[in-house]
């Protein structure tokens, strides 16, 4: 069973003065794909940012991510293959990026899962939260669908035709700082955490957004760019459920329509 949250009234926030003129949209896009898929490295040897996701997120890449990352940051970085773990992305070396990100930012060194969370500057204006849940969506989040059971109608038992965005995070801070910003949006949502059997793994703290209503709020407030996402979504939109378990240039073709969703449903 999950805890349901309803919000129904605005958050009250006392940060203080933060410079805003320091801070922009696209850096409160750049902190969520940080929290997503960003690493910040100094072992001494090396200072760097590594940004980087699945292979089929290349277009993502290339064609948001990276120009994002450039014009915040006057660089001209270029993506790249990373064969020892098979994933896409970049790398950026400029020190004065780096101490940027740690000093300004407060993004930590070295690993950041137990410890990763939001930027105080976020907090201060609707526009930051929106790019912030922008980036971490992308790089993080999830869309999918399911099928009901129960007395629902035999397209709803039979098809996955019932939305859900997630984001999951083993961060006790990501989380709490996740509960702020659904509550600034007014955003009802299911919140659960996961014990795993394995002592030595960590409990993940889960947040869902369920609903044709709910999600569609969330994705029309966030306006998703990374294609392997909204691609499930566009099919969804388009003819009112998803196939799971599909390929993204399966999900590509549908949409394209040399393939028929219908089609990988072939026992109804």
């Amino acid at each position: 069973m999950c805890e349901v949250y309803k919000l129904n009234h605005p958050m009250q926030i006392n940060k203080g003065d933060l410079f805003m003129n320091n801070f922009t949209p696209d850096l409160a896009e750049i902190c969520g794909i940080h929290a997503g898929d960003g690493y910040l490295r100094n072992d001494g040897r090396r200072r760097e940012w590594d940004i980087s996701g699945s292979v089929d997120e290349k277009e993502y890449y290339d064609r948001h991510v990276i120009p994002l990352f450039n014009r915040s940051f006057n660089l001209n970085i270029k993506g790249r293959y990373f064969k020892g773990r098979n994933t896409y992305g970049f790398v950026i070396r400029e020190k004065k990026v780096i101490v940027f990100a740690h000093d300004i930012l407060d993004f930590p060194y070295g690993s950041k899962s137990l410890i990763v969370r939001i930027p105080d500057f976020i907090f201060e204006k609707m526009i930051f939260v929106k790019r912030f849940l922008r980036g971490y969506f992308d790089t993080d989040g999830s869309f999918c669908c399911f099928k009901k059971s129960g007395k629902y109608s035999f397209f709803k038992k039979n098809y996955h035709a019932y939305p859900r965005m997630s984001f999951s995070t083993v961060s006790n801070n990501l989380a709490n700082d996740l509960k702020i910003l659904f509550e600034h949006i007014k955003l009802s949502y299911c919140f659960r955490k996961h014990v795993p059997r394995i002592k030595t793994e960590n409990i993940r703290h889960i947040f869902e957004i369920n609903g044709v209503t709910r999600v569609k709020k969330l994705m029309e407030f966030t306006q998703p760019k990374n294609t392997t996402k909204t691609t499930r979504y566009k099919i969804w939109l388009k003819f009112g459920f998803c196939p799971t378990n599909i390929t993204y240039k399966q999900r590509l073709n549908i949409l394209k329509g040399e393939l028929n969703p219908y089609y990988l449903y072939k026992d109804l």
